[in-house]
């Protein structure tokens, strides 16, 4: 995209602020999206052009009290210069700009109706936006069958444009037969992960998943579906609370408990019952048909209509009146049985028997299923028909409405068909199917199986498949990480059928078991590895009982139970796998020397078994160990070695962790273009192979040596490229880790104000994870602000209490860090004796550990304490080694050392 195009635009949309009285926070607000990322439009900064809506909200918001003729003059003129933009061919996308996340149903065609609800909701949203208030709460209920779903799912596609943030659906199965009402805990932790949290981030406790959804939501004009509602209990916690949102919620129940605006949904109208009627048919219908009778019957319920429907439909030799003469019989029989919900009961049932013999034992059948969703391989595993057979069945039950397709490709039941079907298959022999789960059950495990494979890798044991059957291919990692994310869900329901075959309980938790290390949630992961391990004893199984205790230590460590973790890692065989989960604990748990024991172990375990894989992962864990207690030329070495066997294994997730170690670690050395390649290769690894952490982990590094080399614009560009994908995962360590380096690159800039706001949302945030090591790391560099804006004592305040910190730990580069500080400090307060021995102590860290920065920064500091007491020899001395340094490392500062000799 050309430059200035990009440009004019951002500069015509700044302009418009001007005469509505408006900040770059209200059209923030206006349109969705951050402060930061109108500041960018505005600067002509992006690169993928800009979604329409957004461009038309924000004229929305900024031309609203001008006068119509210049609304429209301004309209016309900025929407053709955003037209012709968007005809530029050099269009590349931006990977710190993702579209929002739209996980809404799609929108029914045959939608009739509702002219006065879908007017109340877009009446309050536009009343709401006027007023600047919170958008109310929408409770839709009413009996089933009366199209709450369809109804709450289509006003919220009319209302897509007006909240460009989330659009999220999420089904809570409060009145789903066989399955339990979905938690609020675990809804949050849906909801939490498709805004891209995470699991490993996700809270422990309710409040705290509630808390940071409602963080992570604060800042969006978002629009969340909340379907199949037990109760206001329920939903209250998954309110985001934002001022910007719209909530609709679904439930059979009336929620009088909930602070909503109520949408009671009755029948259709006769009219609008006859219409969705003519809809669903799809031909002309002779005149006079009774028509009015046929809706009748289905007592105006959208979904009973639907069935009647699609029968006329299919069946073009059918008559509407021959259709009201079975109608009225099968309501007659079904009220005799005192059938629940007749009205449906009875349409269902035509479309029912209208299904061959071998079509009605495949519908039953799909009922068996424990999941929620279906695809033709699971449905033809479930049926044991062949796959093309089952595709076209279930293609044909979409064509009669028996079945619901929201994405492409996976079918679903209405809870009232699930019902029906459930009591149509009491007929069908225990034999027939318990046969039917078990082919279900040896499918899910053998493609589990496969993908679990390319999760290890090419190198892992093939299992014999146990079933014989269509499986979908699962050619390489990505294929692999779709088919889980897909069948996640089914995969668990039919381990909870599992409870009496603890055999295949144990196996198939086994397949699942990679896929949950990446995913989580631990509390789940935690559940379901107790479980297998307590049926691997049952079965007397060791191999399979240490396999599933070393997955269960694995969540125990990342829920944060480090005590539970290593009490169970003591009990197992000191295999290399085991040694190294042994290993991470007490890393995580400040036993350095005894992790690093313990990684060595299992290093020479896996060298002795020729396991290249396994001594890939104790090199990675061996030098990350090594970065981390500052011994960083060991750490280059090992995880220079890890990365080489990664690239021979092809093992990209492997290698893109060594790559950003690798980086993070050259970093500390002061190895800038050293640093820049490794970062870089694994931010491209990291794109390909979607890991938005170690995406914003190694874009937030990159940033910081961007600053180090002095090139301070382009590191802003980085980090709040990265503090945008890090608020996306809601990862406030990270947020806070960023924010000291975008602090310190405003401080470099002179923008003095940008970089005290960046610094004290930084403390904020570390005061609030509690983690001191990174609070001492910004109010350092706080301290340093201070000094240079003359603000003496609250710099020694802070400078104070991070060395306090650092000497606690202790963290050698810290301490010469906040040394040369305090010796910057006394320098300005004129006790030259003071700053020089703090600079020599500096000094002495930094030759200590191999820090070549902190080293030219002591030197340079102690060469401007010796010049103040008029020691212009050895000032000099210590000013030409510092430059010496910075020239050979790349940094910036080689300037500052100029201007010392100068005056020398």
């Amino acid at each position: 995209m050309a430059k200035a195009e990009r440009q004019e635009l951002g500069r015509r949309l700044a302009n418009l602020r001007g005469p509505a009285g408006l900040q770059q926070k209200d059209v923030a607000a206006a349109v969705g999206r951050s402060v930061a990322w109108v500041s960018t439009v505005e600067a002509g900064k992006w690169k993928r052009i800009i979604d329409r809506n957004l461009i038309e909200l924000w004229l929305d918001r900024c031309l609203e009290d001008r006068p119509q003729a210049i609304r429209d003059a301004t309209r016309t003129e900025i929407l053709a210069l955003y037209s012709a933009l968007a005809k530029i061919s050099e269009i590349v996308p931006v990977p710190h700009e993702p579209p929002p996340v739209n996980r809404l149903r799609r929108d029914l065609p045959t939608f009739t109706g509702r002219a006065d609800e879908l007017a109340q909701v877009r009446h309050a949203v536009e009343q709401a936006r006027a007023a600047g208030t919170v958008i109310a709460v929408h409770a839709v209920d009413g009996k089933p069958g009366v199209g709450k779903t369809t109804f709450a799912n289509h006003a919220a596609r009319r209302l897509l444009p007006r909240f460009p943030g989330a659009q999220l659906f999420i089904d809570l199965h409060g009145h789903t037969r066989d399955h339990q009402a979905l938690s609020s805990f675990d809804a949050l932790a849906e909801l939490l992960n498709a805004v891209g949290v995470p699991a490993k981030l996700v809270p422990a406790t309710l409040d705290g998943r509630s808390s940071l959804w409602r963080q992570r939501m604060a800042d969006q004009r978002a629009l969340l579906v909340l379907d199949n509602a037990a109760d206001a209990d329920q939903v209250k916690p998954l309110l985001p609370g934002s001022p910007q949102s719209l909530v609709l919620v679904t439930s059979r129940r009336r929620l009088v408990d909930l602070d909503a605006t109520t949408i009671a949904l009755d029948v259709l109208s006769p009219e609008e019952s006859v219409a969705l009627l003519r809809k669903v048919v799809e031909r002309d219908l002779p005149t006079g048909s009774p028509l009015n009778e046929v809706v009748q019957l289905c007592g105006h319920l959208p979904m009973a209509i639907a069935l009647a429907g699609a029968k006329l439909r299919n069946r073009r030799a059918l008559t509407v009146e021959e259709l009201v003469r079975q109608l009225r019989e099968k309501r007659q029989r079904l009220s005799v049985l005192k059938v629940r919900n007749q009205e449906v009961a009875a349409a269902f049932s035509l479309s029912y028997e209208t299904l061959d013999a071998s079509d009605q034992q495949f519908f039953r059948t799909l009922s068996l299923h424990p999941g929620l969703d279906i695809d033709g391989y699971a449905a033809a595993a479930l049926s044991g028909d062949e796959l093309k057979a089952s595709i076209r069945r279930l293609e044909s039950l979409l064509h009669d409405n028996l079945v619901d397709e929201y994405v492409y490709g996976r079918f679903e039941l209405h809870d009232l068909i699930r019902d029906f079907l459930h009591e149509l298959g009491q007929g069908d022999t225990a034999r027939d199917r318990e046969a039917a789960l078990n082919r279900l059950f040896d499918y899910y495990q053998d493609v589990a199986d496969a993908s679990d494979r390319h999760l290890v890798g090419a190198s892992a044991p093939v299992g014999a498949p146990v079933f014989p059957g269509a499986k979908p291919p699962i050619e390489d990692r990505r294929a692999a990480i779709a088919w889980f994310a897909a069948d996640r869900a089914n995969i668990i329901a039919c381990l909870d059928e599992l409870a009496e075959q603890a055999s295949r309980l144990v196996r198939l938790t086994a397949a699942l078991s990679r896929h949950l290390r990446g995913t989580g949630p631990w509390d789940l992961a935690i559940r379901l590895q107790q479980r297998a391990l307590n049926a691997a004893r049952e079965l007397g199984d060791t191999s399979a009982a240490e396999r599933a205790a070393l997955e269960l230590a694995n969540a125990q460590r990342d829920h944060g139970d480090y005590s539970s973790a290593a009490a169970i890692l003591e009990t197992l065989p000191q295999t290399p796998a085991t040694l190294l989960e042994r290993g991470t604990v007490r890393m995580l748990t400040g036993d350095y020397t005894g992790s690093a024991e313990c990684f060595r172990a299992a290093l020479s375990g896996s060298e002795a078994a020729g396991d290249l894989r396994g001594v890939a992962a104790a090199l990675l864990d061996l030098g990350t160990l090594y970065y981390l207690v500052d011994e960083y030329d060991d750490a280059v070495d090992l995880l220079g070695q890890a990365r080489a066997h990664y690239e021979q294994l092809n093992d990209d997730f492997g290698l893109a962790q060594s790559l950003k170690n690798l980086g993070n670690t050259f970093y500390f050395l002061d190895r800038y273009p050293a640093a820049t390649e490794a970062l870089g290769q694994a931010i491209r690894l990291a794109e390909e192979l979607h890991l938005p952490l170690l995406r914003a982990q190694a874009t937030t590094k990159l940033g910081s040596v961007l600053r180090l080399q002095g090139d301070h614009v382009a590191a802003i560009e980085k980090l709040d490229a990265a503090r945008e994908l890090a608020r996306q995962l809601a990862d406030r360590s990270m947020e806070a880790e960023n924010l000291i380096d975008t602090g310190a690159a405003h401080r470099e800039l002179g923008r003095h104000d940008d970089a005290e706001a960046a610094f004290s949302r930084s403390v904020r945030l570390y005061e609030e994870i509690g983690e001191d090591l990174g609070k001492a790391c910004v109010l350092k560099e706080f301290g340093d602000l201070l000094v240079a804006t003359g603000r003496l004592r609250d710099a020694r305040s802070r400078l104070a209490e991070a060395r306090d910190v650092y000497a606690a730990l202790p963290d050698r580069l810290g301490l010469s860090a906040v040394d040369n500080s305090l010796g910057r400090l006394e320098l300005a307060v004129g006790d030259t004796t003071a700053s020089a021995a703090a600079h020599r102590s500096a000094l002495a860290f930094a030759r200590d550990i191999g820090n070549p920065l902190e080293e030219a920064g002591a030197l340079l500091g102690l060469a401007h304490a010796l010049a103040a007491t008029g020691d212009s020899g050895s000032a000099r001395a210590a000013a030409e080694q510092a430059g010496t340094i910075l020239t050979r490392i790349g940094a910036a500062g080689v300037d500052r050392v100029e201007a010392v000799l100068e005056k020398l």
